[in-house]
């Protein structure tokens, strides 16, 4: 991840946390597309956040309409130097700069189903204390302990 991304990418989890949501980046979903931000609410909404630093990424990026059916909001990241960004109701937008970060188009809100969200929750409990281990233990496998090997892991025993 490039210098512009990375602070666009700091910048709005603690936007959202200030929000009162807790986050996670990189997070694997269950179609094992991987999100640069997900966000969890006390209520159970769930926020996904795509990280944008230039207008080419965002038209070659197909693939964040996959992360639709897994969140209750979408939002794109982004700071200044994208502008006139236009996108389909389902579809926020995020500013950065220099005097704040806040959210300059809300996104439609979609319903998710109880075993959607709670599958989801689950996951991101897995993933959260998955991070939090090879934090403090830096020397554990990390290629066995990542959200998507939790995926492959769970799966197999269904």
């Amino acid at each position: 991840m490039d210098n512009i991304s990375r602070d666009i990418l700091q910048k709005t989890m603690r936007f959202l946390t200030l929000k009162g949501y807790k986050v996670l980046s990189e997070f694997a979903l269950p179609n094992k597309k991987r999100v640069d931000i997900i966000a969890l609410s006390e209520k159970k909404k769930i926020i996904i956040v795509e990280v944008k630093s230039n207008k080419k990424d965002i038209k070659t990026d197909k693939k964040w309409k996959n992360y639709l059916k897994y969140c209750n909001y979408f939002y794109f990241s982004c700071n200044d130097n994208l502008k006139d960004l236009n996108f389909s109701e389902n579809v926020g937008i995020i500013k950065n700069n220099s005097k704040g970060t806040k959210i300059v188009k809300s996104p439609k809100y979609k319903k998710l189903s109880k075993n959607t969200k709670d599958l989801l929750i689950f996951k991101i409990a897995l993933s959260a204390s998955s991070k939090f281990h090879r934090l403090v233990d830096p020397e554990f496998k990390k290629q066995k302990n990542n959200s998507i090997y939790i995926y492959k892991k769970i799966n197999s025993k269904n």
